[in-house]
């Protein structure tokens, strides 16, 4: 029970020490609530993102600061200051942006990446209830948000469209003109927002890192925040990347309630990560660039050998004169594949003639029965080709059916109608076989007869040859 006393009285107790503000030179040592992307690094930098796309990260000061005496009071005049710096993937295209927030609750599980910001989505987008006052620093040109350019400071209250907006800028002392600043430049940039609770006025202030902050304002928006600041409020940053990413980090962070807020420290500010040098990156390119190309010339000659030993290995043999012989021919490559790369597995007999395998044709799914046979000398094999091609014609039930052939160096592969239940040999004079009655013996004559009579007919005179 007294240590639960003492617990609420130090929550109290930061709580009231946390009402007037507070000022952070670097985040070692932050009272600080991070999401999604969010981290610190160990120099103190605050990033909100890294180089994930189509995400979100968000840092808010853990506890809420009083906004209002009361709900029917105005909203206490309150002024902070911060430096930040964005590095984008690419120089001229970065992450979607990043805001400074002020919001109800630090739970944004429900906002979107990219040009929502991290802080709404497709439902409460523009809706009041959400209570939401941003700065943005946009660095995408948005049409859905009606972005004015891809390089733009911008009031946002309660949704992704700017009540107010202006290309980033600060405006010069010297001769009262705006300068152009680089929001991606990846420079540290230091802003200023201050909100007068009498005058109602909203003013957003840039400069570069090192000038003293200027007396005019780059946004200057009037404006009663009663309704929009509940009495209690979370302070924060909230950044968001889409196609492509952007480190977005705060260097340090100072936040006041009433009076003017106190200024950072700035040479107690951490680095920033150094970019490679030009000596760096060549340095680097000289040694990776060889490996790189290397290795690209090592893995293009092993894709090459292999090229060239599939087409080796699938190379058939074809002459003009096999055109006219009609559409017999199979490629290797086919029977290949058919016969699972002619596997002894596959095996269905072998003789003096070659060996037979059991194949399956891969895009009919046909059942064949593929023999292969040595054919060393040239003399004879076209007119032997041309026999295969007529014998290919015939077509009747006790023939069994050459489907057709395939060529290669030393080798013939002839592929025919697969007989499930095997040879008339293996049938009369296989192992366990049931001695065949004269009827059965009789019924199989006729069918050889019948065949034999259909074949001479066919082929008429060069049969007896």
């Amino acid at each position: 029970m007294v240590l639960k006393i003492f617990t609420w009285v130090l929550l109290l107790k930061l709580a009231f020490s946390a009402n007037d503000g507070f000022t952070y030179n670097g985040f070692n040592s932050a009272n600080l609530s991070l999401d999604g992307l969010a981290a610190l690094s160990s120099d103190g930098l605050l990033k909100l993102t890294n180089v994930s796309k189509h995400a979100q990260g968000h840092a808010f000061f853990s506890l809420p600061l009083q906004f209002k005496k009361s709900p029917a009071d105005s909203v206490i005049s309150f002024s902070t200051t911060f430096v930040f710096a964005i590095v984008p993937e690419y120089p001229t295209f970065g992450g979607a942006g990043f805001t400074f927030v002020l919001s109800p609750s630090k739970d944004m599980s429900h906002a979107l990446p990219n040009y929502f910001l991290g802080l709404f989505n497709m439902t409460n987008n523009g809706k009041p209830y959400n209570h939401i006052l941003a700065v943005e620093f946009d660095t995408s040109h948005s049409p859905e948000a009606h972005d004015i350019d891809n390089n733009h400071v911008g009031i946002d209250i309660n949704g992704l469209i700017s009540n107010q907006s202006a290309p980033a800028a600060f405006k010069s002392d010297a001769d009262g003109q705006f300068k152009n600043l680089s929001l991606s430049s990846g420079k540290p940039i230091q802003v200023w927002i201050e909100y007068d609770g009498i005058d109602m006025q909203l003013n957003v202030t840039l400069s570069p890192l090192w000038m003293p902050k200027p007396k005019g304002a780059l946004l200057s928006l009037p404006i009663n925040l009663s309704s929009i600041i509940l009495d209690h409020m979370y302070v924060g940053f909230s950044a968001s990347t889409g196609i492509a990413y952007s480190y977005y980090y705060i260097l340090g962070w100072s936040f006041k309630m009433y009076g003017e807020v106190p200024e950072l420290n700035l040479s107690s500010l951490p680095s920033l990560p150094q970019p490679l040098t030009s000596f760096e990156k060549s340095k680097a390119l000289s040694i990776w660039l060889p490996i790189f190309l290397s290795i690209l010339v090592l893995v293009t000659a092993a894709i090459l050998k292999l090229i060239m030993m599939r087409k080796k290995k699938f190379s058939e043999l074809q002459e003009d004169w096999e055109l006219d012989l009609g559409s017999n021919r199979f490629s290797y490559k086919q029977l290949y594949k058919a016969t699972g790369g002619f596997k002894d597995k596959y095996l269905l007999g072998a003789g003096g003639f070659g060996r037979v395998y059991r194949g399956v044709l891969p895009a009919s799914k046909v059942e064949v029965a593929v023999k292969r046979i040595s054919h060393e000398s040239r003399q004879g094999v076209r007119e032997f080709v041309a026999e295969i091609a007529s014998l290919g014609k015939l077509r009747h039930r006790n023939l069994v059916q050459l489907l057709g052939y395939c060529r290669r160096k030393g080798e013939l592969l002839l592929v025919y109608e697969y007989m499930p239940n095997g040879s008339l040999d293996n049938n009369l004079f296989g192992e366990g076989r049931q001695a065949l009655n004269w009827g059965q013996r009789f019924h199989i004559i006729k069918g050889v007869a019948s065949g034999l009579q259909y074949f001479a007919r066919r082929l008429g005179p060069s049969c007896d040859s």
